[in-house]
């Protein structure tokens, strides 16, 4: 009888690491969520048009989520730019879309912008957080100094350079415990995306000789372009 258990400790303890890999991970929403995308590599429908709170867009996206997957969401800046601050019963409403989709979902809220409506992007942070307090959403905010720096901003104020993309990711991921996995010099493999480098980064899983790889963003010394808000 000692024995059977003994197994069935070992063998659910293998298990567990298998599970673990089989997270699904996913990106939503607006523009900056494409960013994200980029600086992750993870799937992603997020786009630029007209994706906010206040349109029915960010809900069709949710629906295409697995369920069960870790999601991560950016949303706001497209309402902070029309002046709409004030969205309490919408933002419950997504929060209740992600929960009857089943999937954990952590919030992006509207970064801080180097443009006059500002003031909107802030006060659209708070009313989330405050909105999102007594629900299972878990919410990020990109309204403090490190993401206001001019230099990781790209030409318009509104949208990051990729050295942004990858702050924001690392903070936004780190809450929702998606890991960031970085490899050794001899495990790093270059690949030339879209006028950047992306490496593709592999690890061994235990004695077995199976990888698992993913990629890693690379920024250049370049300076990025500009682009419009979304």
């Amino acid at each position: 009888m000692r024995l059977g258990r003994i197994a069935l400790c070992l063998l659910l303890a293998g298990l567990a690491p298998a599970a673990a890999q089989a997270e699904e991970i996913r990106i939503i929403g607006d523009s900056i969520g494409e960013g994200l995308h980029l600086a992750s590599s993870y799937p992603s429908p997020a786009n630029r048009f007209n994706v906010a709170i206040y349109t029915p867009k960010i809900f069709d996206q949710i629906r295409e989520m697995p369920r069960g997957a870790n999601v991560v969401m950016s949303l706001g800046t497209n309402d902070a730019v029309a002046g709409l601050d004030e969205q309490q019963p919408r933002i419950l409403q997504i929060a209740a879309a992600a929960r009857e989709q089943g999937i954990k979902l952590t919030w992006l809220g509207p970064p801080c912008v180097r443009t006059a409506w500002e003031a909107h992007s802030e006060k659209l942070d708070k009313v989330i957080a405050a909105t999102l307090a007594d629900t299972s959403v878990a919410y990020v905010s990109a309204q403090t100094p490190e993401f206001c720096a001019p230099g990781l901003h790209a030409g318009d104020g509104v949208h990051f350079t990729m050295a942004g993309y990858r702050l924001l990711w690392q903070k936004a991921a780190s809450v929702a415990g998606i890991p960031i996995l970085e490899a050794s010099v001899s495990e790093r493999k270059p690949v030339a995306v879209r006028g950047y480098r992306k490496v593709l980064v592999c690890h061994k899983k235990g004695s077995s000789e199976k990888k698992t790889c993913h990629y890693r963003l690379v920024v250049p010394a370049a300076k990025p372009a500009g682009s419009a808000p979304g």
